[in-house]
């Protein structure tokens, strides 16, 4: 008798048999149990789940001629000719082979026979997907209605090509990939029956390379048995599979932590050397930064050996959570590229450079922000600047030859309103050259993080400023992001500002003078000659003056050369 691998050796023959796919099991022995059993099955998951081996169980089941339960008796005629696929109403028909129209006529035209032995006639279609739209469209009435002695089984790996209409006529049942602790019981109760020995790191190998397939596992279980003396060791399972020695992935990911860029290409130089695949060198590092990551946040999600326990203690803080999922997307991006790159080294040494430089996420980067706003200076320690530099240097990078400008703007947050406030004063400064012209004068003070004081030792510069008060004040909160407050202040112990006042003191004296001159309305025609504009008042008063006419200001310079003699 030829050999039998392991995968069809121990294919589980009863529901209770099949890893972890209890969910569907339990469905499909209730809907027996209770003679539930709807017209057409749809089976959808990845390889190697039990699709196959399920609908056979279905079928064993649904045809045995001594069932006492749910589960198939396997010893009658029926369940043995479906096990050895020699029944002749169970038919498995493979898609990819039989996806033409002519196939599925033929097959639409045989469900009208009934069984010949059994209660149900069945139909497992393997790999459904791959029948073309015309077959599909001549199978949808038959499907939706077949006789009541038909009952269809579709498997598929890929459920989004199997039309919408299929689906719908179908009940579905998802096959999930199994764990690594349901695949290592499985191997372990095949190595008791068989008698050979595995190590634990060796099964560990075996059931990552598996991806959750048992059928994977097994597959790689016979090679490894067939190569072996009845011990599967760590070292041959690593030699099988062109695994790189853990110890260099573990040095890689230190040199990462460490941005030590020297020892990053000395690795890619070694890997290379000793003949080692540098596309299975990335996913392997890949693999080994995923295991490390999700042992950093919840170790007890993740099955590690306990001789490896100690080594991802070390390395779990090495790195933190935004640096993991960085890693993790610049791994996926050079395995990707380096399918079709005909350098792959090249590729792999230059993401493993960019692994290593230094990355800060941006919780991290709110987080230093914060920190140098709790450590600002306080207000009263900050010096007073010129507002007229503002004119001069629109840009922080100007302003840093100014000597008076010391702080930088990571020093202080006092600093960056004071310049944001000299930045207003210079665009105000441009759209109004004539009267603005004036706030250059004022002197600025920060009093605190969110009040600005602008003082004048002059009068006239203080009254044409203060009309831009609002204006400034709107212009730095929007830049600064929050409300501010600005306050003009007028410094009244100047002696500048006490000559301001004599001189507006005698114009004022005029202004009486030109109010006597008209105050008599009785004759319009002589009032006519002396009125000024009111446009022309209005400008003068722009500019602490008044406007008379040439003959008015003649009389009123008369009459105060009258007072003086």
């Amino acid at each position: 008798m030829s050999y039998l691998v392991l995968a069809r050796k121990f294919r589980p023959t009863t529901f209770s048999e099949v890893v972890g796919q209890e969910h569907i099991s339990q469905t499909l022995k209730n809907a027996i149990a209770e003679n539930k059993v709807a017209h057409a099955y749809l089976f959808s998951g990845p390889r190697g789940t039990g699709k196959t081996t399920m609908a056979r169980i279905f079928a064993k089941a649904l045809n045995c001629l001594e069932r006492t339960s749910a589960e198939p008796c396997g010893h009658c005629k029926n369940c043995l000719e479906i096990s050895k696929n020699q029944s002749l109403d169970v038919f498995e028909i493979d898609g990819a082979s039989n996806n033409r129209i002519d196939e599925i006529r033929e097959l639409r035209d045989n469900v009208k026979f009934g069984a010949m032995s059994s209660k149900y006639k069945i139909y497992i279609i393997d790999e459904v997907h791959q029948i073309t739209k015309q077959a599909f469209d001549a199978l949808l009435k038959t499907l939706e209605e077949p006789p009541e002695h038909v009952v269809f089984i579709l498997a598929t790996t890929e459920l989004h090509k199997v039309p919408i209409t299929i689906l719908s006529r179908c009940q579905k049942y998802r096959f999930r990939l199994l764990s690594s602790k349901e695949i290592s019981e499985a191997i372990l109760n095949i190595a008791q029956k068989e008698n050979f020995t595995i190590e634990p790191a060796a099964l560990e190998i075996i059931v990552n390379a598996s991806g959750g397939s048992m059928r994977d596992a097994l597959s790689l279980l016979d090679q490894a048995l067939s190569s072996s003396t009845g011990q599967i060791t760590t070292e041959y399972m690593r030699n099988l599979l062109g695994l790189l020695p853990k110890e260099i992935i573990a040095k890689t990911v230190e040199d990462i932590a460490a941005c030590n860029e020297s020892n990053l290409l000395k690795t890619c130089k070694q890997v290379y050397e000793q003949g080692y695949n540098i596309l299975q060198f990335a996913k392997d590092l890949r693999d080994y930064i995923r295991r490390l990551m999700v042992y950093s946040i919840s170790p007890d999600i993740i099955d590690i050996a306990t001789t490896d326990k100690k080594l991802y203690d070390k390395q779990k803080t090495l790195f933190t959570s935004a640096q993991f999922v960085r890693m993790g997307n610049l791994l996926s991006k050079v395995l990707e590229q380096m399918k079709n790159y005909d350098q792959p080294r090249i590729l792999l040494e230059i993401y493993l450079l960019k692994m290593a430089q230094p990355y800060y996420s941006v919780k991290e980067l709110i987080s230093q922000i914060k920190n140098l706003s709790v450590n600002m200076p306080k207000a009263e320690h900050l010096q007073t600047f010129p507002a007229n530099t503002a004119a001069e240097n629109l840009s922080f990078e100007h302003e840093q030859h100014e000597h008076v400008e010391v702080m930088a703007m990571a020093d202080s947050v006092d600093y960056d309103l004071l310049s944001l406030c000299k930045q207003a004063i210079a665009e105000i400064s441009r759209k109004h050259p004539m009267t603005a012209k004036s706030i250059n004068k004022g002197e600025i003070k920060v009093i605190d993080g969110n009040t600005l004081q602008i003082s004048f030792t002059n009068k006239y510069s203080y009254d044409m400023s203060k009309d831009y008060n609002e204006e400034i004040r709107r212009l730095v909160s929007r830049k600064l992001g929050r409300e501010i407050t600005i306050n003009f202040v007028l410094k009244e112990d100047n002696a500048e500002n006490i000559a301001g006042e004599v001189i507006h003191e005698e114009v004022q004296q005029h202004e009486d003078i030109h109010e006597e001159k008209f105050i008599v309305s009785e004759d319009l025609k002589e009032t006519a000659k002396t009125a000024i504009p009111t446009r022309i008042e209005n400008i003068a008063k722009k500019f602490s003056a008044r406007a008379v006419k040439k003959e008015a200001k003649q009389e009123i310079f008369d009459s105060v050369e009258d007072k003086d003699e």
